[in-house]
């Protein structure tokens, strides 16, 4: 199968994404798809599905994009291996970059999904088939949680870490544990900047590793213009699941009597923490900027991106290819271990 092949199939497939995010009628498949996944995963919206698309589509899937990407790669012709994807289920299709890595590497996916999120990468794949038949041929998709493969490619929780190491640590493996996103603000932040940092903060309910949960603030930081801000997300509480959250953390800071501030749809407190509940932020103060950015990049065990130092504001839901999750690029991975 030819590299011009692969890539001419999931830019076909990023049209069929954009051309539905358009005209929902344009791909009924997609329609069922995501109509199913709702039913099956009560934090899985319409909205946030859309979201997801248009990641896709227009940050992975764009065509001079993606041979731009795969240009700084020398793939070279030999026999496919058989890599391991071992997906998370905490947001939709949130193993998609994986999986382009591994088809555009010209290997195998053997894919185990989530429970939680099966009916949108199992559309996608027929999607991407019926564009170039041969893709069969390197999509394999698995049931059991021990497989065999050449290599693996696991993302869970520090739970699910251990299982990982014992069933795949002898052979070349990425596995990734639990990890969130920060935000930096220094005060002079615009209304504008704010609400895009609405969507770091609330986009898929906060669930991704690439959600911000945290905020470092400086000394006598006047959140007024913030709450502000982020109001126009309130339509969030409407969500059931997310709701409930909210609740529950609420009650639970009232019994512990830990000092919060209610904002309405979303829980503030300061926390020297890193991962905060569904609906709530954490939040730190900082005296010196340059000493905050340096003590973070010697932690990154738990960060994955930081809003306003490696990331734009609203952007840390839109990665681009060559943005690696845990930086760990999988290409020269796959591509130096097989």
């Amino acid at each position: 199968m030819t590299q011009d092949e692969i890539l001419h199939a999931f830019i076909h497939l990023g049209d069929k994404l954009n051309a539905w995010l358009h005209n929902k009628n344009s791909c009924m498949e997609l329609s069922h798809a995501v109509n199913r996944a709702i039913a099956e995963n009560e934090w899985f919206t319409v909205e946030n599905i859309e979201r997801m698309f248009s990641a896709i589509s227009l940050q992975m899937l764009d065509a001079k994009k993606i041979r731009r990407w795969i240009s700084q790669y020398e793939i070279p012709e030999k026999p496919p291996k058989r890599v391991g994807i071992i997906a998370a289920g905490n947001i939709p299709l949130v193993f998609f970059h994986d999986f382009i890595c591994v088809l555009a590497s010209k290997n195998i996916a053997a894919v185990k999904f989530s429970s939680k999120d099966r009916v949108l990468p199992e559309s996608i794949i027929n999607i991407l088939v019926k564009t170039e038949p041969k893709l069969e041929n390197y999509i394999k998709i698995t049931e059991e949680k021990k497989f065999t493969a050449d290599a693996v490619i696991a993302t869970g929780s520090d739970n699910t870490f251990k299982f990982f190491e014992e069933n795949f640590g002898k052979i070349p493996h990425v596995f990734r544990k639990n990890k969130t996103s920060f935000a930096i603000l220094d005060g002079s932040e615009t209304i504008d900047k704010l609400e895009l940092l609405g969507e770091d903060i609330f986009s898929f309910f906060g669930l991704g590793c690439r959600n911000v949960s945290k905020l470092f603030v400086p000394e006598n930081y006047d959140f007024t213009k913030l709450v502000h801000a982020l109001k126009k997300f309130s339509y969030i509480k409407n969500h059931e699941p997310y709701k409930n959250a909210y609740v529950y953390n609420k009650a639970l800071l009232m019994i512990t009597e830990n000092q919060f501030v209610d904002n309405g749809f979303w829980l503030l407190m300061e926390n020297f923490e890193k991962f905060s509940p569904v609906s709530v932020v954490y939040c730190q103060k900082y005296i010196n900027l340059e000493s905050l950015k340096k003590q973070l990049s010697n932690e990154t065990e738990h960060i994955q991106c930081i809003v306003n130092y490696d990331v734009d504001f609203g952007k840390s839901q839109q990665p681009q290819l060559s943005d690696y999750a845990d930086d760990i690029d999988i290409m020269n991975f796959l591509l130096k271990q097989l």
